[in-house]
């Protein structure tokens, strides 16, 4: 049997359209149902113990706190009065699809080198298209986590690899109940953040690993409860403090399917690029190729940039601007860089779309710097990656080198923009 743990506190609304989703996605499968209530305010106590007895009769639990003490706090109690053989802790904000559960129980059971799996999160719909909230965590530079991916089109062929993760995420965490237990479960210190990064770090420390099962989706919303992030400088540091043999692995995640890990020479932050060689050979497919290639060639390589703004004018050209529009949003989500964001940007001049302009203006202007700064910074990462990665160093070595170049050229691009 899976016991699956919701924490809630308010938001009624989404907790019962996940109660009802649940229902429709688990009627052949043994489960039981455990809510922790954190003193919710709203509705959720009138009705939440109706509707989960009339969902899951016999199945249902509903714990009330009188206070709230969190979301660590309140998955360990869930966990505690769990009586089946597998734990499933999930937020609220979920929308649980077909055929969820099968492959996240099939894995665990055939697998004994697993601490931790999950599910491929994807955000709501929009428009007509999914895009992937979390696909696995890296550790990237300065040992922040990152979803991996985050923002791709949620049928892109990297999000069908199975990979091993240092950490996945708390929002939809499949578990052995032993091994929760025998972990002692989140740890309560963290304050409604960060509590999956520091258990996923005592299962790596273990010899456990983390995967994401990408035959098991579910929609997540994210960061739904009030206050969700209003601790994460305290938690992320109590985070950098008990976990200090996280391991940089991001570079890894993009050299192994076929990028470049490259330093942007703007926020500084680690990056995929394509490598020259595939530039060009894309370059020179599409060269007198019809839009549909292009555009098929810009589905399947997400990351090069030039492809995406060749697409966008062309078809802005042709008249269509709502999918110009699209492209060049999905391009910037995925690459906050001023290449592209500048071409976006004189798009929405031209078709007077104020607001998303203001959001690019709010994007450039956090690259506002200073040499000094910006020196600093590369100089602190490079005694980070120094035994690290030599590729990485070398790039490092680079932009030092240039940085009086980058401010007389390249910065002032933006000039516009943070003025």
């Amino acid at each position: 049997m899976v016991s699956v743990i919701i924490p809630v506190y308010n938001n009624w609304h989404l907790t019962a359209q996940c109660l009802k989703s649940l229902a429709e996605t688990t009627q052949d499968e043994s489960i039981e149902v455990i809510i922790i209530d954190n003193a919710s305010t709203d509705q959720t106590q009138a009705s939440c113990q109706k509707l989960g007895n009339s969902l899951f009769p016999e199945r249902f639990t509903y714990l009330r706190q009188a206070v709230n003490k969190n979301y660590a706090y309140a998955n360990n109690l869930g966990a505690g009065q769990a009586k089946g053989e597998y734990l499933f802790l999930l937020n609220n904000d979920t929308i649980l699809l077909e055929n969820w559960l099968a492959p996240l129980r099939k894995a665990m059971s055939s697998e004994n080198s697993l601490g931790a799996i999950g599910p491929l999160l994807l955000y709501p719909k929009k428009n007509t298209t999914y895009h992937v909230q979390h696909a696995g965590v890296a550790v990237s530079l300065n040992k922040q986590v990152t979803h991996l991916y985050e923002g791709m089109h949620y049928n892109h062929r990297l999000l069908q690899k199975r990979r091993s993760f240092q950490v996945i995420t708390g929002a939809a965490f499949f578990i052995q109940r032993n091994t929760y237990l025998a972990m002692k479960g989140f740890n309560e210190a963290f304050i409604n953040g960060f509590e999956d990064v520091e258990f996923c770090y005592r299962l790596s420390q273990a010899g456990l690993r983390q995967t994401v099962i990408p035959d098991s989706v579910i929609i997540h919303y994210g960061s739904q409860s009030a206050g969700r992030n209003a601790h994460n400088d305290e938690n992320s540091k109590l985070c950098a403090r008990i976990c200090p043999n996280m391991v940089f692995d991001e570079a890894n995640f993009f050299r192994d399917d076929g990028y470049c890990a490259t330093i942007s020479p703007w926020g500084l932050s680690l990056e995929p690029t394509l490598p020259v060689q595939k530039k060009l050979t894309l370059l020179g497919r599409v060269k007198t190729g019809s839009i549909d290639l292009l555009r098929q060639t810009v589905q399947d390589e997400p990351y090069w940039s030039v492809g995406a703004i060749m697409l966008a004018k062309k078809l802005e050209e042709s008249g269509k601007l709502h999918e110009a529009f699209d492209v060049f949003a999905y391009a910037s989500r995925l690459n906050m860089i001023p290449t592209i964001l500048i071409p976006f940007y004189a798009f929405l001049q031209r078709h007077q779309q104020a607001e998303s302009l203001a959001t690019i203006v709010e994007v450039m202007q956090s690259f506002k710097t200073d040499a000094k700064t910006r020196l600093d910074t590369l100089q602190h990462l490079r005694e980070q990656l120094l035994t690290v990665d030599d590729e990485l160093v070398s790039q490092i070595d680079n932009l030092i080198q240039n940085n009086a170049n980058f401010f007389r050229n390249e910065y002032q691009a933006i000039a516009q923009f943070i003025e």
